[in-house]
């Protein structure tokens, strides 16, 4: 089964310029955009972006995944580098699987986004029972009855020939002590022959939060397909 790290909500600290940047994937080059509207960070920028990355770093090591870019909204970003916000409520993050990188995956690509679609499909039904087909409903579903520092996967929500995207949802206490919900999409798709993940983390307060969130998930992929 391909692994995939499902980021967890941190204290996410002027705005790195919203272009994206050459990342070595095995043998190859990819080009790795951030959102519109979202900055990337960078350990160059300071303190507060490398220690951002290497949290996130070393949550995805046990996981089998390896960070390739993190980005954020950029008006929030700014804020957090300057101790105006303790959190980063709208991140993205592209990751790959490292034990894949060193392979080519271009010939089978249908078949490695069908099987892990079908395999998320099947995780989410067990996790989600009587789980509504549409998007929406589910994710609403889901909403009234998550606890406090539960997550809860919703299972693939839209799949493409070459992409398959799927949702969660994860219930937390923030440091100021104010519960939250975030809202995962994330995309699995296959890129000059290497496994590729693109997650967008956003706070939920509705099942439309996810909608919404697939609808950038998708329009971020048609770009990074467009650069690759």
């Amino acid at each position: 089964m391909l692994r995939r790290s499902f980021g967890l909500a941190l204290p996410f600290v002027l705005c790195a310029a919203a272009f994206a940047k050459d990342t070595r994937v095995g043998n190859v080059s990819l080009q790795l955009p951030p959102p519109q509207g979202y900055c990337e960070m960078d350990r160059a920028t300071g303190p507060s972006d490398v220690k951002m990355m290497d949290a996130v770093d070393g949550m995805l090591k046990p996981t089998g995944n390896r960070l390739l870019a993190i980005s954020a909204d950029c008006t929030q970003l700014n804020d957090w580098r300057a101790g105006k916000r303790k959190l980063l409520d709208n991140l993205a993050q592209y990751q790959a699987l490292v034990a894949t990188e060193s392979s080519d995956q271009s010939a089978q690509a249908a078949d490695v986004i069908k099987q892990a679609c079908a395999e998320m499909r099947a995780q989410g039904e067990k996790m989600v029972t009587d789980m509504e087909p549409d998007v929406r409903a589910r994710a609403d579903q889901v909403l009234k009855t998550v606890k406090v520092n539960e997550m809860r996967f919703l299972g693939v929500i839209a799949e493409e020939p070459t992409i398959c995207y799927a949702a969660m949802l994860q219930k937390f206490k923030a440091e100021t002590g104010a519960e939250k919900t975030q809202a995962t999409v994330f995309a699995t798709t296959v890129l000059k022959g290497k496994i590729v993940y693109f997650y967008l983390f956003v706070l939920s307060e509705s099942g439309s939060t996810v909608t919404d969130a697939l609808a950038l998930d998708k329009a971020q992929m048609a770009k990074v397909k467009a650069a690759n």
